[in-house]
């Protein structure tokens, strides 16, 4: 490389002699030991003869972190990745689907649009992160530029100890940048070393991805032997943000599973992409085979490292719920199941949290609400990242049995049928009206009976007290559905103190008031799929202000590490290794399972009926880790492995954990399969049948007559989701042509200047 994109992006800072800032522009990290530094011109020698000059040109490198949350649409001052025009990569998995046709995701990816060449200027026609306008290469240089030089600053005013911690956070964050823009290209440049002036005309060509994980690795072991790093930061209430020893430790684990999986250590020694050249392998996997099981290997004892010093040095843990007595059912317990999973991801001082970083966005209380969450609103629905029907049917019952929706139906309709008699009519405005004469209904009032783990009950239960107006809302599901995912009759509010769940009911059956008509349509609508997203939103779906939502005043951080992360990745790792101890792995998941209330991982193969629900057939743990599962890519799974990805997105949803899990497990079944999502219409009772109501409750029912009660019976249905529809859908999981899209291609103005810099396969 000619180095242009990694010296203009950083050296511009001191050597053009730019303003000395953390960066103008609307980012900051941490609370306040982290917010912006102030302006003034300064050079190299005048920054690193200064402590608090040198503590501010770290705290710019940290500006620049990656933050997964689109927040804002602010140009050249922030990097592309946060742009919501650009978009999340959970939008472009088998879990969410966006029907916003406004953002890269749609224009670049869904219709297969996008090439290696990028001629607009904010790279809104490349891909979603971005090889040069995510502020890496500023970051890597800056990062190099501190460690050459934060030794230059008086003993007197910083002493040993800080700039060695100092360091440290720098080599942190120097690897986090560089591990992000590897994750989307595979092998790139190396800057080991700030780049001078007259350096600008060598040639720098990618590096292997042998090489680009070693210093990764190398660059952080320097991070985690520095006695001065501390496990945790010594005053989270004013240096929430930093790196810590632990972020060290987890980010290494991270690298290291991405580097064993299959993407690029392939166990055969193939590439995943058919016909990749000579030239091209080294820089899209590890091209010696016999080092495979040595790889995965690797990744355990990383992870072996960073368990054991967390039972040494504590700090860290699980947010666990608060249980009163008096709730003694699985039903009772969900909320404070559900707020626990809240508190340990949404709260700053979460002691689960291994890294967080945090963005000023620009609204009233600077807390990154204004692109996040009020471009997912009713009125600007854009950030529309629906949950699809595959996704939410992954999340059991709240007893641990699995979902099963022909299960769910035969409790529905009467003689175990597994569809409902239904008769379509014309209305006189000439819109449809549905009958369905099969219901299980009581004998004496005719009513339709919610049957317990029916489709009727399949988000809520409960009855609606005498005098009131609303049911008593019960929780049927796994609890981290209701925060993943918005819900048909789940209350808008769950009190962070208490976890009663309060406000009203969200109404998304078709005309409903949140609904509306965005099933039936899927074209820019926030519940497309029948579902909203409510991971890091926790809204009403209020366009501005929204001062309801249980996110109002709480700044939205992007959890980068976390303990429920690494739980899952030990899991994977243990079952990876050359010994492997399948009961540990086990363990590890339980830990998750537990914290809402889900019994052990084991009883998906012990119990007859969760078994069958899911289709396995091992009868024990340690059958399942070697029960082979032949996926529709070509390639094989276990059961083990599936339950453990399943589990993976359940626990980490929106944090593009799944896509990353399908780029590493070259999962092109997740990329070509058809997705669906839940049509849903209100019901109401005419003699012995139930005929559809498309009417809103509140609003509308509610309002005008002071007897209804919230809806309760509803017909359900699976739809295909055709808005938005994407490009790979039902092609060939094994083609070059799905295969190309596990790895983006390099900017071709990069290509055209023939240094060296080789394509990706597919994008040439």
């Amino acid at each position: 490389m000619k180095h242009n994109i990694l010296f203009r992006s950083a050296v511009a800072m001191l050597v053009a002699g730019a303003a000395m800032t953390a960066c103008t522009d609307n980012i900051a990290v941490g609370d306040a030991s982290l917010d912006k530094a102030t302006s003034s011109t300064a050079t190299i020698d005048s920054v690193f003869q200064n402590a608090e000059y040198t503590r501010q040109f770290l705290i710019g490198i940290y500006s620049k972190q990656y933050y997964g949350l689109p927040y804002a649409n602010g140009g050249a001052y922030m990097p592309h990745a946060g742009n919501p025009y650009t978009g999340k990569f959970d939008g472009l998995t088998d879990c969410w689907h966006q029907f916003w046709n406004g953002a890269a995701v749609y224009g670049q990816y869904y219709t297969g649009a996008m090439t290696a060449t990028t001629n607009r200027s904010d790279g809104l026609d490349g891909p979603l992160y971005s090889y040069d306008k995510e502020f890496q290469w500023y970051t890597i240089r800056a990062s190099h530029i501190f460690l050459e030089n934060v030794d230059r600053a008086p003993e007197v005013d910083m002493k040993s100890d800080e700039k060695n911690r100092l360091k440290a956070e720098a080599r942190c964050l120097m690897v986090s940048a560089f591990f992000e823009t590897f994750q989307h290209f595979g092998g790139i440049p190396i800057m080991d070393h700030a780049l001078t002036t007259d350096e600008v005309a060598n040639e720098t060509p990618r590096d292997s991805v042998e090489v680009c994980v070693d210093w990764m690795v190398n660059e952080l072991d320097k991070a985690i032997a520095d006695n001065d790093f501390p496990w945790i930061t010594s005053n989270p209430a004013t240096m929430n943000g930093r790196w810590t020893k632990a972020g060290a430790m987890a980010l290494k684990c991270k690298i290291l599973q991405f580097a064993a999986s299959p993407l690029l250590n392939p166990k055969d020694g193939q590439p995943y992409y058919s016909g990749a050249s000579e030239e091209q392998k080294p820089f899209i996997m590890y091209t010696d085979a016999s080092k495979y099981q040595e790889r995965w290997d690797r990744f355990a004892k990383a992870c072996d490292d960073f368990y054991n010093a967390l039972q040494a040095n504590g700090q860290y843990s699980m947010v666990l719920a608060n249980i009163p007595s008096s709730a003694t059912t699985a039903a009772k317990k969900a909320p404070y199941y559900r707020l626990a999973y809240r508190q340990g991801y949404f709260l700053n001082a979460s002691p689960e949290i291994l890294h967080s970083v945090r963005v000023y966005g620009n609204d009233p209380m600077s807390t990154a609400r204004y692109g996040w969450h009020e471009w997912y609103s009713k009125a600007v629905p854009r950030n529309a990242y629906c949950p699809t029907q595959e996704y939410v049917e992954k999340f059991s019952w709240n007893d641990g049995e699995p979902f099963n929706w022909t299960n769910a139906a035969k409790k529905t309709y009467k003689s175990s049928a597994t569809e409902p008699d239904v008769t379509v009519t014309k209305a006189d405005d000439g819109s449809e009206v549905y009958t369905v004469s099969n219901f299980v209904t009581n004998t004496i009032t005719g009513a339709i009976t919610r049957n317990p783990k029916s489709l009727h009950t399949m988000f809520v239960s409960g009855d609606v007290p005498a005098g009131g107006r609303q049911i008593t809302t019960s929780l049927t599901r796994d609890p981290r559905l209701y925060e993943e995912c918005i819900v048909n009759g789940l209350n808008m509010n769950l009190d962070w103190s208490t976890a009663s769940m309060t406000g009203d009911p969200w109404e998304l059956w078709y005309d409903g008031n949140d609904g509306g008509t965005g099933v039936l349509t899927q074209q820019n609508t926030m519940f497309g799929s029948g579902y909203g997203f409510n991971k890091y939103y926790l809204g009403t779906g209020v366009y501005s202000g929204d001062q309801k939502a249980d996110s109002y005043r709480y700044p939205t951080q992007w959890v980068a590490l976390s303990l429920p992360e690494f739980y899952l990745q030990y899991a994977e790792a243990l079952v990876m290794r050359s010994n492997p101890d399948v009961t540990k792995a086990a363990q590890m998941i339980n830990v998750v399972r537990s914290r809402v209330g889900l019994p052990g991982v084991e009883t998906m193969w012990t119990r007859s009926n969760f078994r069958s629900a899911k289709g396995y057939k091992a009868t024990t743990l340690a059958a399942a880790a070697t029960t082979p599962v032949t996926l529709e890519n070509g390639e094989t799974s276990t059961e083990f492995m599936e339950e453990l990805l399943d589990e993976r997105v359940r626990e980490l949803g929106l944090t593009n954990a799944r896509w990353f899990d399908m780029v590493r497990y070259k999962r092109t079944d997740w990329m070509t399969k058809q997705l669906h999502g839940l049509m849903q219409y209100r019901l109401i009772q005419k003699g012995s049948v139930f005929v559809s109501r498309n009417v809103a409750w509140i609003g509308a029912d509610h309002d005008n007559d002071p007897s209804s009660t919230q809806p309760l019976f509803f017909l359900n249905s699976i739809k295909t989701i055709t808005g938005n529809s994407r490009y790979l859908w039902n092609k060939d999981p094994k083609s070059n042509e799905v295969k190309k899209w596990l790895l983006d291609p390099l900017p071709q103005a990069e290509i055209n200047k023939h240094y060296g810099l080789v394509q990706n396969p597919g994008w040439e």
